[in-house]
């Protein structure tokens, strides 16, 4: 039988739903208080769940875990570690308040550490609300247009696109955001491997770049979909941030709140709230806070 130290808890979740085998599917791992674990099995282990992201988060002794303490969590994709990602936060803030809660339904938070910062987390009527760190950035339009979106969809044309976009909302992680002209120009995008060859700002030219395609479909709600290479996300907390930012900025308004719909397509239907608060200016952003939900799935042990 393995020593205990061998052996790290896990357990799964579906985020951005209240069903499971709906949104987004999260590993997390659950490092003990005091013990650490090599970035290289870290990364081992994300690519053997084979999820689009596995966190690690380290857990607190007894005599920490209270109302507002902070919680350390890593973030890994298949290939790379990730500063920041939605659906892993929400998944992560929904473990720690649910143990915090004590099976209570008051109001609570406590603090989640990724490598992109400090996030304040809250339960408030059954759902998680995160306040985001973030470093928005809108790319320079001039270096982007239609050309680049049908590189990557090739069964589009000229007129299913309304406008094209790329935004960052933290640096390291980039999308080519696409607002489309219906439903069924949105449900024509497919997955072709293929990714358009974007010139991105200097200091804003590395890691993640996603595409993502959306439509209005009602007053502050919108159909997405996220689509990475050969990968389709059924929920994008990151992209839905990046997103709603360039439209509270578009729209003038100091404050909104925006639905995201996404994961239809796959039969995976995702549910992302975001809230976005400007500066006086209606140009910089002030404050942003992510909302969803999650449904605890499977768990058991992995040995090291």
């Amino acid at each position: 039988m393995a020593h205990q130290s061998d052996v790290l808890r896990y357990i799964t979740l579906d985020v951005f739903t209240t069903s499971r085998y709906a949104g987004n599917p999260l590993a997390l791992v659950l490092v003990p208080p005091g013990q650490d674990v090599s970035i290289e099995y870290m990364q081992r282990t994300a690519r053997e769940f084979n999820y689009s992201e596995t966190v690690f988060l380290y857990e607190l002794g007894d005599a920490d875990v209270r109302i507002g303490a902070e919680w350390r969590m890593r973030i890994f994709t298949v290939d790379a570690e990730l500063s920041f990602a939605g659906h892993p936060t929400i998944g992560t803030a929904s473990y720690v308040l649910a143990l915090l809660s004590r099976g209570t339904s008051a109001e609570i938070n406590a603090l989640l550490r990724c490598n992109a910062g400090v996030i304040d987390i809250s339960r408030k009527d059954n759902d998680i609300w995160a306040s985001i760190p973030h470093d928005f950035h809108i790319h320079d339009t001039a270096k982007i247009s239609r050309q680049h979106v049908l590189e990557a969809q090739p069964d589009l044309n000229d007129t299913s696109i309304r406008a094209v976009d790329v935004v960052s909302p933290v640096k390291g992680m980039t999308f080519m955001v696409t607002e489309l002209v219906s439903l069924e120009a949105l449900a024509a995008v497919a997955i072709t491997g293929k990714r358009p060859s974007l010139e991105l700002d200097a200091g804003w030219n590395e890691g993640f770049v996603g595409t993502a395609y959306y439509v209005k479909t009602a007053e502050n709600t919108y159909r997405t979909r996220m689509i990475e290479k050969i990968f389709e996300d059924p929920a994008t907390g990151s992209m839905s941030c990046g997103l709603a930012t360039l439209l509270a900025i578009r729209s003038k308004s100091k404050v909104v709140e925006l639905s995201f719909v996404q994961g239809i397509e796959m039969g995976r239907k995702s549910e992302i709230g975001v809230c976005v608060m400007l500066h006086d200016d209606l140009k910089t952003l002030k404050h942003l806070k992510l909302k969803g939900s999650a449904v605890k799935v499977m768990e058991g042990s992995i040995f090291l």
